[in-house]
């Protein structure tokens, strides 16, 4: 019958205790194995969505005169995801690729640090009197704080955007193939 597991009979497992023993670990194995793999897809996914976001934030010039909450909301709102997922992938990694967790955790906290360089650069680029508060009315001041802002800020936060984005490309490709094996492993899980 399919989907009705068979217990393995008392010479059976006398013969081959070993064997039982990975019978009935194989679902635990299964799933650990398919909750690996979408934390580390789920981790890749939060931190190139952050990065594009701070990339876009930091290269439109006209973002700091207007709203920032709701920009610097959707990036939090990925670091959030960032968080979930980069935990239980750094888990995985520290039992089985150090190296390459050592990495996923730098990437990541790279990520949290361009967020925070993002942010301001934002606030401070829109000068003396944020433009909720009417900064919009003071020109000469807003082109002044922009100007300083995107050069003390904004300037290096795009150039450890783009080495964050060469170090996550080279991350991901390397799990490539921990991320087949996880899915192999993951096909194996028995119902649920």
């Amino acid at each position: 019958m399919p989907g009705v597991a068979v217990l393995p009979t008392a010479g059976e497992v006398a013969a081959n205790p070993m064997r039982v023993l990975r019978w009935f670990l194989h679902p635990f194995q299964s799933r650990r194995a398919a909750e690996a793999e979408a934390d580390l897809r789920g981790w890749h996914a939060a931190c190139d969505e952050t990065l594009q976001a701070c990339l876009g934030s930091l290269a439109d010039s006209q973002l700091p005169r207007g709203e920032i909450g709701v920009v610097l909301d959707r990036i939090d709102r990925t670091l959030f995801r960032l968080r979930d997922s980069g935990s239980g992938a750094q888990s995985y990694l520290r039992g089985t690729s150090p190296d390459l967790g050592r990495r996923l955790r730098q990437t990541s906290e790279g990520i949290v640090q361009l967020r925070n360089e993002t942010a301001r650069y934002l606030i401070r680029a829109q000068g003396p009197t944020p433009s909720y508060l009417g900064g919009g009315r003071q020109p000469e001041g807003s082109r002044e704080g922009y100007e300083r802002a995107l050069a003390e800020i904004g300037r290096p936060a795009r150039q450890r955007a783009l080495g964050l984005e060469r170090e996550l490309r080279q991350v991901w490709t390397e799990l490539q193939p921990l991320l087949a094996d996880l899915a192999r492993a993951g096909q194996g899980r028995q119902g649920g």
